[in-house]
């Protein structure tokens, strides 16, 4: 097994490094829709204690019956940046390979995308294998005549440029049949192609929801290490107890790196740089950048010096001048294919060719093509590659209008969710304090009209979030890099409504939304934690700040009884909660009788939105001595209710509040309104996440008014962003709700 940035001949043996990894069996959310790269600590600790729910597996066991009630076929396999997929991966081959598990396999064949991203011409599945196992040639009608004993794994589907254009129409079924890469691998993954196969996938959650997921048997969430397995990594790395214990207690005082190490990867980055600086910088690290800036010194002072300075006496160039300018073209090479999608690149690459240090942060592949062998690069980390990307936008002469937009323009806010960390880095790399370690350690000139810019538009893109209500987690993670208390005292808000809505949060995340509202003292118009995986505990975590808002929205998150005790506690202390939202939350009388009190101790909220739960007559009765007052509207269609104990329900108050059926009244209109506003601030990718809720509940009374006038809203709405939008498979699913509203 090769860490990252280890030195030449520097190997580490698989039975002496490699921690095992708490794999959790289960359906997590393939709903989850943008760039998730930090998801750890809170959830991970949350998922150990469903452990008997989520019934934890060992990777030995994930074609064994361990997974379902017959062994599963195929596998798809999700984690964040760095968690430890592809190591997983490397594991089952080692352990095949010498005989240990996976012994139900004859065959296992191994792709990754990263390769597959290389093939532009129709193929068959049977080039497909070859291209890396050419020694199969002629071996491979026989392993796939029995495909019931063939194991084949396709390793980082995030990272497949066509990952978005797999929901395809052709499939192949023959092993010589050609087709387009995505035809090939769809039909693979749909058994279409080797249909006695087993596939295991693994992927980034942002891309999951592009899998064709009828195909998929079981699924599997890598978590990362717990706290003691860090401490174990740290005694494996440093192979000294005395000073392992040392540097863990240094990262164990400090929240943010504790954080990041939950993460495999993110945890040797942190070792490497204890290892190489001695302990930390003078400045201790407050952010993700921080990190890999550090992580950026500490390899340039200890693997690249020597032999900079070697190539200085023939050149003529000083130092630094020397080490800013191959800095910018790993920068450049790292931006430009970043942009296209693309993670590997050829030998003859003009930025690998002059690079002396390009084996410091570039791993190299061989890939046999029809008439040769080709070497081919990739950055150690896909997040190493994001971080050198920013580094060029942020210290390259070049304006960010050219980097980040088209002419003066960009915006922040609508760069697609897979530039989610590289903004994130951006962000930091213009901070003060970034561009003053820059500048100290590497001599680069501090970019100061840069800064501006970027800072004026970020104060400019959140001030406009906060008052439409759009999608706003990216601005404020890009706040929480910069660390300037001067930026937060100079948005000036009239309004404060924050969207953080159809996104697994994680305590990055969560960090990010405290950082801000800690500086922000506004009361807050609305909350959106809808479709967000909240839990009791981030709740609990997130409830002095929630005691400000006027608007609350909690719906399609699964929330337990301890969960909702948070949210009467909310209830109870808040003096301006208005409207509160559970909606599609799982929650039945148990949970509504917790609320009910909570409601009668302080009885300020107006409104209160329950639909699509377990909620029945015996439930809502007592709410009905708050109606109308405090409680104005009380929402529960799709419960346990039925018309007629609705009725009974509206003859205990003095006007009707409680609707239990959907009907056609002002609260629809208003319901319309606010979706017809979300999905006109919603970024094109977003839309589609949105009209998927909005056609499954609205088309059930399509024929009422206000739903005509709803629809022709949404179909004008539909039709400039198709015309506006640059990702192909975004337009194509924007056209088909335009045909299904329009037919």
């Amino acid at each position: 097994m090769l860490y990252y940035n280890t030195r030449h001949g520097e190997k580490i043996p698989f039975s002496e490094h490699y921690v095992n990894l708490l794999i959790v069996k289960g359906h997590h959310s393939l709903e989850i829709k943008r760039h998730e790269v930090l998801t750890f600590g809170q959830q991970r600790i949350s998922l150990q204690q469903k452990a008997t729910e989520q019934r934890l597996i060992k990777p030995a066991q994930l074609f064994s019956s361990e997974t379902g009630k017959k062994p599963a076929k195929k596998v798809l396999v999700t984690g964040v940046a760095g968690i430890g997929k592809t190591v997983l991966v490397q594991k089952i081959l080692c352990d095949f390979s010498n005989h240990k598990e996976h012994q139900s396999f004859d065959f296992i064949i191994h792709m990754t995308f990263r390769d597959l991203n290389l093939v532009n011409r129709p193929v068959s599945l049977r080039e497909l294998i070859l291209r890396k196992n050419g020694h199969l040639a002629k071996h491979l009608d026989t392993i796939t005549e029995n495909d019931t004993k063939l194991l084949i794994i396709l390793d980082g589907f995030d990272e497949f440029k066509h990952y978005r254009g797999c929901d395809v129409d052709i499939f192949l079924t023959d092993l010589d049949e050609e087709g387009e890469v995505v035809e090939v691998l769809s039909s693979l993954m749909l058994g279409e192609l080797l249909p006695g196969a087993s596939v295991l996938i693994t992927s980034r959650p942002m891309a999951v929801s592009h899998i064709p997921i009828g195909s998929i048997d079981c699924f599997v969430v890598i978590t990362g290490f717990s706290t003691v397995e860090i401490h174990d990594f740290f005694q494996r790395f440093f192979q000294d107890e005395e000073l392992a214990t040392k540097m863990f207690d240094i990262v164990a005082a400090n929240e943010l790196l504790l954080t990041l190490c939950y993460i495999p990867a993110f945890c040797h980055i942190v070792c490497s740089i204890l290892k190489e600086s001695n302990g930390l910088y003078p400045d201790t690290p407050r952010t993700m950048t921080d990190i890999y800036v550090q992580y950026l010194l500490a390899l340039v002072k200890s693997h690249t010096n020597n032999r900079i300075e070697s190539l200085n006496n023939v050149s003529g160039m000083k130092h630094q001048e020397h080490l800013q300018e191959i800095l910018l073209k790993l920068g450049r090479l790292a931006y430009q294919k970043l942009m296209n999608q693309e993670t590997l690149f050829y030998s003859n690459n003009d930025e690998i060719a002059s690079c002396v240090i390009a084996s410091t942060f570039l791993d190299k592949t061989s890939i046999q093509e029809p008439s040769c062998t080709e070497d081919v690069y990739s950055f150690t980390h896909l997040t190493i590659q994001e971080f050198f990307a920013a580094l060029y936008c942020a210290m390259a002469d070049v304006p960010l209008s050219e980097t980040l937009g088209s002419g003066n323009e960009y915006s922040i806010a609508c760069l697609p969710g897979n530039l989610d960390l590289f903004m994130r880095f951006l962000s930091g790399l213009l901070s003060e304090r970034n561009q003053e370690l820059l500048s100290r350690n590497i001599g680069f000139g501090k970019q100061k009209d840069k800064m501006q810019s970027f800072r004026l538009k970020l104060i400019s893109d959140t001030q406009a979030t906060c008052e439409n209500g759009a999608y706003i987690l990216t601005q404020l993670h890009c706040i929480l890099e910069q660390q300037d208390v001067l930026l937060m005292q100079e948005l000036k808000l009239q309004h404060l409504r924050i969207n953080l809505s159809d996104v697994t949060l994680s305590t990055m995340d969560h960090n990010a939304v405290k950082h801000f509202l800690s500086e922000i003292h506004l009361t807050i118009s609305e909350v959106d934690l809808t479709g967000t995986n909240i839990s009791a505990e981030s709740l609990r975590d997130l409830q002095p700040y929630l005691l400000r808002c006027e608007k609350l929205w909690l719906g399609e998150n699964n929330l337990d009884l301890e969960a909702i005790e948070v949210v009467a506690d909310i209830l109870q202390e808040s003096d301006i909660l208005k409207e509160l939202g559970l909606g599609w939350t799982d929650i039945g009388d148990d949970h509504l009788f917790v609320l009910t009190n909570a409601i009668k101790a302080k009885q300020i909220l107006t409104e209160l939105w329950m639909e699509g739960n377990r909620i029945t007559f015996a439930g809502l009765s007592p709410l009905s001595v708050f109606t109308p007052s405090p409680l104005e509207r009380v929402v529960a269609i799709w419960n346990n209710v039925t018309d007629d104990e609705g009725e009974r329900l509206n003859s205990l108050c003095p006007k009707p509040c409680f609707t239990v059926s959907f009907t056609e009244n002002s609260m629809w209109k208003d319901w319309a309104s606010w979706v017809l506003q979300r999905c006109e601030v919603s970024s094109s990718e977003k839309l589609v996440t949105i009209l998927f809720k909005v056609y499954d509940i609205s088309v059930r009374s399509i024929e009422s008014q206000w739903a005509k006038s709803f629809y022709i809203s949404l179909t004008k709405l539909i039709r400039t962003r198709i015309e506006q939008c640059m990702e192909e498979d975004v337009r194509r699913k924007l056209e088909k709700f335009e045909t299904i509203l329009t037919s």
